[in-house]
């Protein structure tokens, strides 16, 4: 009778044991089907502040100094290149065309790289073809030579380190992010301040090579600072991807990139030109014409800062566009100016509202991003496409400004900025589905 009852027992134990080991099965069976939890599932650890965060605000600062700002302040070599050694407008600025098509293009190259866990490699080898292009710029005579420095060098160069700002600064940020980047961006602005006027103070007295060198060495100088104290968070992903198939199904962001294009086609323009239209059109002469770059640029550093106050309560897409609608318009007010405090109002306006469009730019790819860990490979793609909107842009306003006049060279960027902020305004309204209010 016992040891019935213990066989029992032990059958019923045998039962229950199974029965335990099938629900764990069927638990770790369900477990294995769901996705693994991404990124933006888990609890968010971004400090959003502090010492090691604002550090590298700093150097997104130096990072833009030594790209945007490059583009910003080709302006000044433009009309140099055309006075001091005869190129016609078009082929001038065909040398800063490539610069800035290989700025936006070499982020395909290092965009994985940065995913890969390869910062560290990736801002020091940047930095270096950037200081030696335009050491080597200093010592161009001829065409091919200021391609080869200043085109290819330092565009590829800068191609590396451009996207490495906004991208670092958005594994150390939450709601203060955009307000980081704007402060990052600024030194874009700065930079076409500085260089410029740099230049212009020095190239009468000590001649085009050692007043470029001496901008080689202000370069040098920024960027030791990121290639040493640049550090993302974020660890790097399992899987690498050098280009993200979802993308080309994710449409609001298709949307965005193809407006974006077309708004790049001509929103560079006014930097190149707005020196040469107040020279050619006796608005001022060609000390106070040269300033007016500076205004733009100054302009431009506020913009990328004031706007993104707002951009973290409205939304930084939201704020994106509005300063697109404000450049458009604008744009088409060049074509009315007749006068010099006319000019220094419209450039200023045109600067303010284009630098928080160049801030937010990469903001607003970044949020586009479903995952994370495909942050590098998103903007990199994305900066490999629209750099091909920068090859033909200046050149375009260049014959424009031949055969039309500067009328035909605001006619252009006008069209164009217009043209692209009513296709990115879709892009918006298919994210938000057409919510009006949304704080995107």
């Amino acid at each position: 009778m016992m040891g019935t009852e213990v066989q029992l027992g032990v059958q019923s134990h045998k039962v229950n044991l199974n029965e335990s080991q099938q629900q764990v099965s069927e638990k770790l069976h369900s477990a294995g089907n769901k996705p693994p939890p991404t990124p933006l599932q888990s609890a968010d650890t971004r400090p959003n502040g502090g010492f090691l965060a604002w550090i590298q605000v700093a150097c997104s600062f130096c990072l833009y100094f030594n790209t945007y700002g490059v583009i910003a302040s080709f302006g000044i070599f433009q009309t140099y290149y055309e006075s001091n050694l005869g190129y016609d407008p078009s082929k001038a600025s065909i040398i800063g065309s490539i610069q800035s098509f290989l700025i936006f293009f070499a982020t395909a190259l290092s965009g994985p790289l940065y995913d890969a866990g390869l910062c560290r490699y990736v801002v020091t080898a940047g930095s270096f073809m950037v200081v030696f292009g335009i050491m080597m710029q200093s010592l161009c005579k001829e065409y091919w030579q200021f391609i080869l420095a200043q085109s290819l060098c330092v565009g590829i160069g800068g191609g590396f380190i451009a996207f490495l700002g906004p991208t670092v600064l958005s594994t150390h940020f939450t709601t203060r992010y955009p307000l980081a980047s704007g402060i990052g961006a600024a030194g874009g602005g700065v930079a076409g301040i500085v260089l410029p006027i740099a230049f212009r103070q020095l190239q009468p007295s000590i001649g085009f090579g050692w007043a470029v060198r001496i901008l080689g060495f202000i370069s040098l100088g920024t960027l030791i600072i990121p290639v040493v104290a640049l550090r993302p968070r974020s660890k790097p992903a399992s899987q690498r991807k050098a280009i993200d198939t979802t993308a080309f199904r994710d449409i609001p962001f298709v949307v965005l990139l193809v407006g974006n294009f077309i708004m790049l086609l001509g929103v560079f323009t006014p930097f190149f030109y707005v020196q040469s239209f107040a020279l050619d059109s006796g608005i001022a002469s060609n000390e106070l014409s040269f300033y007016i770059i500076a205004v733009m640029n100054l302009a431009s550093a506020l913009g990328r800062i004031i706007p993104n106050f707002f951009s973290a309560r409205f939304g930084p897409f939201n704020m994106f566009l509005l300063m697109n609608l404000v450049t458009f318009v604008v744009a088409f007010g060049f074509i009315g100016v007749t006068n010099l405090p006319g000019l220094i109002v419209t450039a200023a306006i045109y600067g303010f509202s284009t630098g928080c469009i160049f801030a937010l730019q990469p903001v607003v790819v970044i949020r586009l991003c479903p995952d994370p860990r495909l942050i590098g490979t998103r903007v990199g793609m994305a900066f490999c496409f629209l750099s091909f909107a920068l090859l033909p842009s200046t050149p375009i306003a260049g014959a424009l400004q031949t055969r039309g006049g500067f009328t035909a060279v605001w006619a252009w960027t006008g069209a164009t900025t217009a043209v692209g902020f009513f296709i990115m305004s879709l892009s918006r309204g298919i994210k938000t589905n057409w919510t009006l209010l949304s704080k995107a």
